[in-house]
């Protein structure tokens, strides 16, 4: 059996087209801007979307050029399961959703990387397909007089805020459900169910006590359709 050495790895060489990784790259990126355009409008997460897709060309662009780079060098495989052997992360996907998306991403990068831009362009015309057909038919939705409260606030001021809020919602009989709680270095980005809000001027005042609060930066957002 053929054995290979040191020697011979070290004599591996690269020749990449940049025609090609033009073409891979740009593969990439329109294919994951459809994907962002794709999660923005039928993703039912009650997080950040937008932040949230802002990686998704970036990632693709990525996942394509180290792909791109390796697939000409053995050498450089057994570095990239060494190097990424080491990697940690420490932001939690919490909702299944976005661990879809994001392999849709790598996904892509992937197929774009090794030159297969036709299987590139399938896997993001199905995801389109598919996502759109169960948004359109999907029975396991309903509509709430519902609102997504957004609020981003410092690890310090939390615990006040967070008997604030309690204290107006007992006060005003406003249902409030906490939905996620995300930290992000020494801020706390929350995401609340507000239900009912609009009956008898709620919205207004619920809003009005926001304000009094300090270092507190908050969003309503209107017409949620929640999933069962």
């Amino acid at each position: 059996m053929e054995t290979i050495s040191i020697n011979d790895l070290k004599n591996f060489e690269i020749d990449i087209s940049l025609t090609n990784l033009v073409i891979s790259l740009l593969t990439s990126i329109v294919c994951a801007y459809v994907i962002k355009i794709v999660y923005l409008k039928y993703a039912k997460t009650l997080n950040n979307k937008e932040n949230f897709s802002d990686v998704f060309i970036l990632l693709s662009i990525t996942t394509t050029i180290v792909i791109t780079v390796v697939k000409f060098s053995l050498a450089l495989s057994l570095g990239l399961v060494g190097a990424l052997s080491i990697v940690r992360f420490r932001a939690a996907i919490k909702e299944p959703e976005e661990l879809v998306y994001l392999f849709m991403i790598i996904g892509i990068g992937l197929a774009s990387g090794s030159a297969q831009f036709e299987v590139a362009f399938i896997l993001t015309g199905a995801a389109f397909v598919i996502i759109f057909i169960s948004d359109k038919f999907s029975k396991k939705k309903i509509t709430f007089n519902s609102e997504i409260l957004n609020i981003d606030i410092s690890k310090n001021d939390y615990d006040a805020f967070s008997e604030k809020l309690k204290n107006v919602s007992a006060k005003n009989k406003i249902e409030i459900e906490l939905k996620s709680l995300n930290k992000q270095d020494e801020k706390f980005h929350i995401v609340y169910i507000v239900k009912n809000l609009y009956e008898t001027d709620k919205a207004e005042i619920l809003i009005n006590e926001l304000k009094k609060i300090n270092n507190l930066n908050f969003a309503l957002s209107k017409d949620i359709h929640l999933p069962l």
